[in-house]
């Protein structure tokens, strides 16, 4: 019964300490007001929920003052999606020769050694019949 209650308290002791403190984040007006340098580590740290919290935010206090944001918003997003796509590709392609050059390296190895096998083996019969 002492075990189990002190296995109780482990538990729930590292559930109490293992708890991480909610981070307090600026609300969207106080994002746009911010300095570009403090804004940085901000956006560093945000979660995937938390960047689409606070997109929607922004995009509501952009909308107030202009009413065609959400044109430039998803304009600017497809034309970003876009040449991110473009540096994708262009780093497939690389990639995409250079495996091709490892597997012309390989297959010229493995030729090579077929070949330096054949002729080992032929010299070593030669050696043996005389």
């Amino acid at each position: 019964m002492k075990l189990l209650i002190s296995i109780l308290i482990l538990f729930v002791s590292v559930s109490i300490f293992s708890q991480t403190p909610s981070k307090t984040l600026p609300t969207a007006k106080e994002l746009l007001e911010m300095d570009l340098d403090k804004t940085y580590p901000i956006i560093e740290t945000l979660t995937k929920e938390e960047s689409k919290e606070l997109i929607s935010q922004i995009r509501k206090e952009v909308k107030n003052e202009f009413k065609q944001a959400d044109h430039f918003y998803f304009l600017i997003s497809h034309l970003e999606e876009i040449q991110a796509i473009e540096k994708e590709q262009a780093r497939l392609r690389s990639l995409l020769w250079v495996l091709g050059l490892g597997f012309v390296l390989f297959f010229a190895f493995l030729t090579y050694i077929f070949f330096s096998q054949r002729r080992a083996i032929r010299d070593i019969n030669q050696m043996l019949e005389k």
